[in-house]
């Protein structure tokens, strides 16, 4: 899983506006547990726990959203709990309606969002599988820099991996895990599914995507 982060001065590409695409935050508990299928009362704990969420539109549609957390955060594949710091946030949870994906809105909501959030916070965090290369590049476009990756070691552990000077530690201050410099999984739906055993996915070798269930390495 590569882990992102983005302060809110660093320079960003530019973004060609989509005409018809605005960025909100929803605050309708039910309306949330109607777009991602949830039961209100778990959206409801969501909000209660500082989450935010936003919902990007195209005329007047929801077509993507995503979530915003402003104390703690789950990383629920590593069953990792974590807190956030206060001039901080982690971005998670985001969603891209199959009909509108490959229409450049998911970095657009991301900038909204951190367009939003900057105004109280400094620094934004976001992750994703490392099979997901849709999200990795939407985070990239949004001008996101990936700084560590956040996988398994030999054992199964979790752990983190610097990806720049200084990336590894930042990642393991956030998420309160160890950092290594060993080998880590390149692909996290192998390992949980068992197929393979971590570090058989070797550099280039692995097929899985996000996007295509169907996909997979051989066992």
């Amino acid at each position: 899983m590569p882990i992102a982060y983005l302060h809110r001065d660093d320079p960003v590409p530019p973004l060609t506006p989509l005409p018809g695409l605005r960025v909100v935050e929803e605050r309708d508990a039910s309306r949330m547990a109607a777009l991602q299928g949830r039961p209100e009362t778990q959206i409801q704990e969501r909000f209660t726990e500082g989450h935010r969420a936003y919902v990007a539109e195209l005329d007047g549609v929801a077509a993507s959203w995503g979530w915003v957390a402003t104390a703690t955060a789950t990383i629920g594949e590593l069953e990792a709990r974590f807190m956030v710091a206060p001039r901080e946030r982690y971005l998670w949870n985001f969603v891209t309606l199959p009909a509108f994906r490959g229409m450049g809105i998911y970095p657009r909501l991301i900038a909204g969002i951190v367009e939003r959030e900057s105004a109280v916070a400094e620094g934004f965090w976001i992750a994703c599988a490392p099979e997901n290369h849709a999200s990795e590049a939407g985070i990239r476009k949004a001008g996101f820099e990936l700084v560590a990756e956040l996988s398994f070691d030999l054992d199964g552990a979790p752990v983190v991996k610097g990806l720049l000077p200084d990336g590894g530690r930042m990642a393991a201050v956030l998420l309160g895990l160890p950092e290594s410099d060993d080998t880590v999984a390149l692909c996290w739906k192998c390992v949980r599914a068992k197929r393979v055993t971590p570090m058989s996915c070797a550099a280039g070798s692995c097929a899985c995507d996000y996007q295509r269930p169907e996909t997979g390495c051989a066992a």
